[in-house]
């Protein structure tokens, strides 16, 4: 397990590397060296993440729940405040913090998950057993959350956040009436969502026939598409791609598509086997932890991950629709770095304690840190007739030394 993690921080690092080389050849023409500079420190701000978070116990986040869900919670409702909230592409998602520029429902993400999974694991405690009645409260709960990200608007964050709730759900082993009706509320309530505005609509009629209006709604995915078909089979080589310019959000939504002019499919494949492996990382961990609580949060956090680049990739592949969320790791962004290195943290931290768990295992009646006592020799029972089996064994007295009436 000590190889597991240390290889699911080095993928990680090596993501976030290769992220930092595309992120300046996407800007270094029209920003310099600027651009890059603020990548470096949310960069190393991601990695101050993971030092913290990654000494956090996992069982320490039931204490934490409450206000991690509070944070999230006040982050998102100042976001909506007029003079608070930063519009941009007519959204209201960022709050500015100082130099620092923060996505709350990036955040609520990871809220979300640690709340559930703790959920999850009390019910397991109180009644040997996860069902609908003890995630009822916590999805209202997260409910609101949803709500609110919905309000800013962020269809795509809330997509991913549905599916970490639904790794969740199936590692709590919920019973199956509870779990149907869960998803079937989940998948209605965002199919709902996703037709109900305009915007939303016209992406998904693009996605599926980009080429009728390659100048309109179907742009981003057409030169996207034509980056990656200039690339070629081995790419252009580091910073020599010429579609930054033509690509809108090269930096963030699409940056997939600069690796695949830039480093061809070697690079494409790279990027594909690195969110691969967190998934298995991710689903050994969760099989391995010890605890409710342990598997249902390594399952929720490595699911949020992978199908948060499953869908960054696919859109910009064309095989999804258009959904601007960032690639994990890699692409530009403060508060994506941030939560995918906790992420990270967390799935180290469950793989560690894990692996603690199994190898210190004290016997019953030995103090932590003792030498466990050796095993006692049993005494034989004895199959004499009319023996005096009353007494225990090896206290029963000599016949010679009873004495008589």
């Amino acid at each position: 397990m000590m190889k597991l993690r240390t290889n699911l921080l080095m993928v990680a690092l090596g993501l976030a590397l290769l992220g930092l080389t595309m992120v300046y050849s996407a800007t270094a023409e029209q920003y310099g060296p600027t651009y890059l500079l603020t990548h470096l420190s949310h960069l190393a701000l991601g990695l101050a993440v993971f030092a913290v978070v990654s000494r956090v116990r996992y069982p320490a986040w039931r204490r934490l729940a409450p206000w991690v869900y509070g944070a999230s919670l006040l982050s998102l409702m100042l976001v909506l405040i007029p003079g608070i909230g930063v519009v941009a592409g007519g959204a209201r998602r960022w709050l500015e913090i100082g130099p620092l520029s923060l996505q709350p429902s990036e955040f609520a993400k990871l809220a979300a998950i640690i709340v559930l999974s703790c959920a999850v694991s009390k019910g397991y405690a109180m009644r040997k057993g996860a069902g609908l009645l003890d995630v009822s409260k916590p999805l209202l709960a997260i409910g609101v959350l949803l709500g609110l990200i919905l309000l800013q608007p962020d269809f795509d964050t809330s997509v991913v956040l549905v599916a970490g709730l639904a790794g969740v759900l199936l590692a709590s082993e919920l019973r199956t009436r509870g779990l149907f009706l869960a998803a079937g509320v989940g998948v209605v309530a965002l199919a709902g969502v996703m037709v109900a505005e305009p915007y939303r609509r016209e992406r998904l009629f693009s996605y599926l026939d980009p080429w009728s209006d390659a100048q309109g709604d179907g742009y981003q995915i057409v030169q996207a598409l034509s980056a990656i078909k200039s690339g070629g089979l081995l790419g252009t080589g580091p910073g020599a791609g010429e579609m930054s310019e033509t690509v809108p959000e090269i930096g963030t939504d699409m940056i997939f598509a600069l690796i695949g002019e830039e480093l061809g499919l070697p690079g494409m494949l790279a990027v594909i086997g690195g969110f691969c492996f967190i998934a298995l990382a991710g689903l050994k961990i969760a099989l391995g932890a010890p605890s409710v609580l342990g598997r249902c949060l390594a399952a929720g956090i490595a699911t949020v991950l992978v199908v948060q680049a499953v869908f960054n990739m696919g859109a910009t592949l064309g095989v999804l629709p258009l959904s601007g969320m960032t690639l994990p790791f890699i692409s530009s962004g403060g508060s994506s770095i941030m939560v995918s290195f906790a992420a990270v943290a967390i799935l180290y931290r469950i793989s560690e304690d894990s692996e603690r768990a199994r190898d210190v295992k004290p016997k019953r009646g030995s103090r932590a840190g003792e030498r466990p006592a050796a095993p006692r020799e049993r005494t034989p029972r004895r199959a004499a007739a009319g023996d005096d089996s009353g007494r225990r064994y090896g206290r029963t007295r000599d016949p010679r030394a009873v004495r008589s009436g």
